[in-house]
């Protein structure tokens, strides 16, 4: 049975770093996920100097056959790589379907896909393979 929790979709888009490109530009990958826990809590950040206000949030996907490390993710070819999605530090998160595309020129840069889609979308800035757990197998993602 499903976590009744695990009721919102969310649309990731992964980056294929210009480092492992071989274009030497970055490229981004869009995939819609369903199913997904999303939490958006507004906290508290205290960094010793000041204080402010801040989003925190927390992304469960259930485990998928089409997840693939971000190692092997990337020596997939570009037709290949449609077709799975992995888990990267400074990946997008959008809460919802979302049809927007990211090609690096205004109005489609991930600064502005961001800035369109707030309060419902961050940057992953924490991943977690969940996938050993007994139960309730899933990746974790935060921002």
């Amino acid at each position: 049975m499903m976590n009744p929790n695990y009721n919102t979709t969310v649309t990731l888009y992964n980056c294929l770093r210009a480092a492992d490109n071989p274009d030497k530009k970055d490229a981004w990958y869009k995939t819609t996920l369903t199913e997904c826990f999303y939490k958006n809590v507004i906290g508290r950040v205290d960094d010793g100097k000041t204080s402010r206000m801040a989003n925190a949030y927390t992304v469960r996907i259930p485990e998928s056959n089409r997840y693939l490390p971000y190692a092997e993710w990337v020596k997939l070819t570009e037709e290949e790589r449609q077709a799975f999605f992995t888990l990267h530090l400074d990946d997008i998160v959008i809460k919802g379907a979302c049809s927007d595309n990211v090609t690096g020129t205004s109005p489609y840069t991930a600064a502005e896909l961001l800035r369109r889609h707030k309060p419902d979308s961050f940057v992953v800035t924490v991943i977690a393979d969940n996938t050993r757990c007994k139960y309730a197998r899933h990746y974790r993602i935060g921002g």
